[in-house]
């Protein structure tokens, strides 16, 4: 009998207003937690013309990951909004160093770096 896939340590919350939807997302973000990101993100409802990703809290990240934040990242440019990831720290930020991501997507310290 299969076993059912461990239960995932993630928390994704929204918070927006007229001009931003900042999404924070806190614990690992893995191919069994990746659909909890990838949906808050397919329904955030529009116009809001930044999306932020506050990763502060996130302290793990899989290749399922990286590729849910570069799906969003094209579907930004396709449709005309500003797309950030705000407060990569330790091993999250030494993957998206290894992996090039730090120079593919956007990055910055901290969430008021971009809404300041």
């Amino acid at each position: 009998m299969p076993s059912s896939p461990p239960p995932s340590d993630l928390t994704v919350s929204l918070r927006s207003d007229d001009t931003a939807h900042v999404v924070t997302v806190e614990g690992e973000l893995d191919l069994h937690s990746r659909d909890r990101l990838a949906d808050m993100l397919a329904r955030l409802p529009k116009p809001p013309m930044i999306v932020v990703l506050d990763f502060s809290g996130l302290t793990f990240i899989d290749s399922t990951g990286l590729k849910t934040l570069l799906e969003e990242h094209r579907r930004a440019r396709e449709e005309r909004y500003e797309f950030v990831i705000a407060g990569a720290i330790g091993p999250v930020r030494e993957i998206f160093r290894i992996t090039a991501f730090d120079i593919t997507l956007p990055l910055v310290d901290d969430v008021d770096s971009v809404l300041g």
